[in-house]
């Protein structure tokens, strides 16, 4: 008598279902709050409009990764439920602290720790990438703005300065302010690159995910966004300027600058494109 044969298909049924769904349900009850913030920030404003496309982005991670997470070894683990207790315990403090901000950090945690808790570390390694991810549905423009919004000007306006006497005008700068013989702009707040930057990080962390399996070059893709937005910007600042400075103010602050802002995004995207490629072929052409 011979024993039945052994399937070597992975056992991925064997989750606690009701448990699992009520968990789900629970989390969601508990950030409602937060939930319907991020729901509101992204309907009403430009700055962080895209972070509505984040969690189906990463949905579209876990979905691609499918495979690798069928085939894992399933282990519940009772220490991912420190991790979130440490996530309801900022839940907590925001809302004591009316900080929706904190929320929607605290929202990632608790998802990390209940898939570290109902599947186990190798799961949570897994899907790791877009979990953090997640972090980029925030509204962070704000916070951003306040740490490095005004470094950013300041090397912006200076770029932008030193491409105008490369074309060979005469530039003076005074903090955050180009002038010409002809013309000066200010370079404010919203010409600091951070909206670009905002939407350039997601853009380039997907590409970086889709097509590079290597971590360096994620790791490289993602050190170069922020050089990169910061260069985009400083090429539409020194174009306002030179038209500024040819044509007057009318032609540099009118339809220009207004739809300026979609240039450099997707200058920088193309930018970070022919890095994505020239990492690829790099690649080929060594394994060849």
């Amino acid at each position: 008598m011979t024993a039945p044969p052994v399937s070597a298909e992975p056992k991925i049924d064997q989750e606690p279902r009701p448990l699992l769904l009520l968990a789900w349900l629970l989390a969601v009850a508990l950030f409602a709050p937060v939930l319907g913030w991020l729901v509101q920030i992204w309907t009403t404003s430009v700055y962080d409009a895209h972070g509505v496309l984040v969690p189906f982005l990463a949905i579209g991670m876990v979905l691609g990764a499918r495979g690798t997470l069928a085939a894992a070894p399933r282990s519940p683990e009772t220490v991912g439920l420190g991790l979130t207790g440490a996530g309801l315990a900022l839940l907590l403090t925001a809302l004591l602290m009316n900080f929706k901000l904190l929320g929607g950090a605290a929202l990632v945690v608790v998802i990390a720790g209940m898939v570290w808790t109902l599947w186990g570390r190798t799961v949570l390694r897994l899907v790791a990438f877009p979990l953090a991810f997640l972090f980029l549905m925030l509204p962070l423009n704000y916070p951003l703005e306040i740490f490095i919004g005004f470094p950013l000007r300041l090397v912006s306006t200076k770029l932008s300065a030193m491409l105008l006497g490369l074309l060979g005008l005469n530039v003076t700068v005074s903090g955050t302010v180009i002038s010409t013989p002809n013309f000066s702009v200010a370079i404010e707040s919203p010409c600091s690159g951070l909206k670009t930057l905002s939407a350039l990080l997601m853009a380039g962390l997907v590409l970086s995910y889709f097509l590079h399996k290597r971590w360096w070059h994620r790791a490289l893709i993602a050190l170069l966004i922020l050089p990169t937005a910061v260069f985009a910007n400083a090429l539409r600042n020194t174009a306002i300027t030179l038209i500024g400075h040819l044509y007057g103010e009318d032609a540099a602050m009118g339809w220009l600058h207004a739809f300026s802002g979609l240039a450099v995004f997707l200058l920088a995207m193309v930018l970070l494109i022919l890095i994505s490629e020239t990492l690829l072929w790099r690649r080929k052409s060594t394994s060849v």
